[in-house]
């Protein structure tokens, strides 16, 4: 069996993306961060969606255990925008080309999300009712690398599965 050219496009038939088709993706996937990182999304004021959903499925909560649950949600939120931030741009780095997985892909992409978390984080300083974090950036390159370990053990996984 011979091995795949590197970094050739895998011929599979379908439609291929321009470059710009695929990082076109992950610029609008950031801009959705960067909404969600307005004053509209603020601790204040997603409170009086997320509170009521909490009392209502856990009428038992204290004040407190409302509070430790809404922030929960919230980084969890985080982690989940720079996971699949992390998913898109690996996908556009290796833009379909084989092998499926490079070190320097992941590298690339684990980069670009750390960036980008750290300038959203600076975004929020100039926003009303948002405070930067660092620990916040921190929750967001965790969900990046999260993303990263998720394609290398698939990649992994898979590549087993074509030896057997």
């Amino acid at each position: 069996m011979t091995q795949p050219q590197r970094d050739k496009p895998m011929s599979t038939g379908r439609h291929r993306l321009s470059v710009a088709g695929y990082w076109g993706v992950v610029a609008i996937w950031m801009l959705v961060i960067s909404t969600l990182s307005g004053e509209p999304f603020s601790a204040q004021n997603t409170n009086q969606y997320i509170d009521p959903v909490l009392r209502y499925f856990f009428p038992q909560f204290s004040l407190h255990e409302l509070l430790m649950a809404h922030t929960v949600i919230r980084k969890a939120a985080h982690l989940t925008e720079f996971f699949i931030l992390g998913l898109l741009t690996y996908w556009a780095s290796r833009r379909g080309r084989q092998p499926r997985w490079q070190i320097g892909w992941m590298l690339q992409s684990l980069t670009l999300a750390t960036c980008y978390a750290l300038l959203d984080e600076a975004h929020q300083m100039f926003v009303r009712d948002r405070t930067a974090s660092l620990a916040d950036s921190g929750i967001d390159t965790l969900g990046a690398a999260l993303s990263q370990l998720v394609i290398y053990l698939r990649h992994r996984i898979g590549s087993r599965r074509r030896q057997a």
